[in-house]
């Protein structure tokens, strides 16, 4: 229980904003958390924050990765890419769609509307979007402001690949805010392959062969899901819950009480942030856990002294 408070007490100190006993994000937690790592470990180092792309802390070795965005002009075809680095990408829910894995085309999962695919929400994240005509950008080609379209993709994958699921809406203009409890459905093994920008711009551009620098993330583009967290209740009120994968078996981690469970709990899951591994560095990993012995029964760990 003192280790537990000293923790809270030092993480409130940086993060004033979360300095209460109120109900806080999980998504906003992992974030913060992540930025302190870096703040602290690259001040150590160095003396002072170094840029994300070359910092050296665990952080980023760790969830650093690039975003590609790409915005045509819709009158004469200029292409204006710019590229932003993440520690995580975040999902929209509102679909039930997926890329089928030769066409490439859209296709309709199924016919719930209560349910998305982890897929899909990935195809609404790098599909190519129209922006409206209060969004129109200043083309260089053109030399005046123009209808355009924005398409993401992934330039540079990192070795732990965090994915958020928005479950949370809140619209200013309704001033309603309201929480998602669509069902969503996710493989415990992800090819991130469709969604690198050398995947997309070969399809943009008809399968022409590209050369991207010495981007090797293609080699590096499967992972395995290994966390996942979950959040049960409402807008107001509610509880967090991570599942974790440990070689082939899943442990549910609530609040002081650790329990082995099997994988259909976690696939029925609500799912708010899933985490994969790159595939290598799973499979490596499981095989220096091989010597571990694992558990007979379902008996119920408590790992933390001092936790109630």
């Amino acid at each position: 229980m003192v280790k537990r408070f000293v923790f809270v007490s030092s993480w409130w100190q940086h993060s004033a904003n979360l300095a209460s006993y109120e109900q806080q994000d999980a998504h906003e937690f992992f974030i913060a958390l992540l930025d302190a790592i870096h703040e602290k470990e690259d001040v150590t180092r160095n003396g002072s924050k170094g840029n994300d792309g070359d910092c050296q802390c665990i952080a980023h070795k760790v969830f650093y990765g690039l975003l590609r965005s790409d915005v045509t002009c819709m009158a004469c075809g200029f292409t204006s890419t710019t590229y932003d680095p993440f520690l995580d990408i975040s999902l929209n829910l509102n679909i039930n769609i997926s890329l089928s894995e030769k066409g490439k085309k859209l296709r309709k999962q199924n016919e719930d509307d209560n349910m998305s695919t982890l897929l899909g929400c990935l195809d609404l994240f790098t599909r190519p979007e129209k922006l409206g005509p209060d969004q129109k950008l200043y083309c260089q080609n053109c030399q005046e402001r123009q209808n355009s379209l924005k398409q993401m993709s992934i330039r540079k994958l990192p070795l732990v690949l965090t994915l958020h699921v928005k479950r949370f809406e809140h619209s200013f203009v309704k001033k309603l805010s309201r929480k998602i409890d669509r069902y969503l459905q996710f493989p415990f093994s992800l090819d991130m392959t469709p969604y690198l920008s050398s995947s997309i711009l070969r399809a943009r551009y008809g399968n022409r062969i590209f050369n991207f620098g010495g981007d090797e993330s293609e080699t590096f583009s499967k992972f395995e899901i290994f966390a996942v967290v979950t959040h049960s209740g409402t807008l107001e009120s509610g509880h967090y819950v991570s599942f974790v994968r440990l070689k082939k078996q899943w442990y549910r981690c609530d609040d002081a009480w650790i329990t082995e469970v099997d994988e259909a709990i976690v696939r029925a899951s609500q799912c708010y942030m899933i985490f994969y591994v790159q595939k290598t560095l799973f499979n490596n990993a499981n095989e220096d856990l091989s010597h571990l012995p694992t558990s007979p029964g379902r008996e119920v760990f408590i790992p933390i002294a001092g936790c109630c």
